[in-house]
């Protein structure tokens, strides 16, 4: 005689539970074994102290910046790099952070409302997480950013804002003020024209 796995029912909402159905279909398994490979799954993350949503958010992001040609590294390694790139080839690492700044601001301003919003995660990764930073809407149209970080280089606050910059031009701005000292990064835009 075969062994029998001892089975236990679970209620779900209807559509939820169709769509765990197509899910089974399309792996080529049963939903007995989809259903336990979500469970398993979703328990082994509650056991680690996290929230699935959190992790599938996450992941969102990391798959997100991939599209967008974001790269991870070393977070020291960044910053030391960019330092030494704004001492000894300061031209030359501008010009490239601002036309890079550039293209991704066309890419978030096809966004069309959602720039902003999109903006501010996109400054969440490459602030690797969420420091200090905000992003305000002020009188006249002005919008200030602001990034706060003891590990912030001044080149790499330099460069950054030139970024910054390049993508607040496609909106529709030209900076107005920059405040750039070791970990403290502060820019206000206005609009242009």
């Amino acid at each position: 005689m075969g062994f029998l796995a001892r089975r236990k029912m679970l209620a779900a909402d209807e559509d939820l539970a169709n769509r765990v159905v197509e899910l089974a279909k399309r792996k080529g398994v049963t939903v007995f074994q989809t259903v336990n490979e979500i469970l398993e799954q979703a328990l082994r993350v509650e056991e680690a102290g996290l929230r699935l949503r959190d992790i599938v958010e996450e992941r969102g992001i990391i798959e997100r910046a991939r599209r967008l040609g974001f790269t991870f590294t070393i977070e020291r390694l960044i910053y030391g790099v960019s330092e030494l790139a704004y001492e000894r080839a300061r031209g030359q690492a501008s010009q490239m952070w601002l036309e890079m700044g550039r293209w991704y601001g066309k890419y978030l301003n096809s966004m069309g409302k959602e720039s902003l919003r999109a903006f501010r995660e996109a400054m969440e990764l490459l602030a690797f997480g969420p420091p200090e930073f905000e992003v305000k809407e002020g009188k006249g149209g002005q919008i200030s950013v602001s990034l706060i970080g003891e590990r912030f280089t001044v080149g790499y606050l330099n460069l950054l804002s030139l970024f910054i910059e390049g993508i607040f031009e496609n909106f529709g701005y030209k900076i107005h003020n920059r405040e750039v000292s070791r970990g403290l990064l502060r820019l206000v835009f206005e609009r242009a024209g």
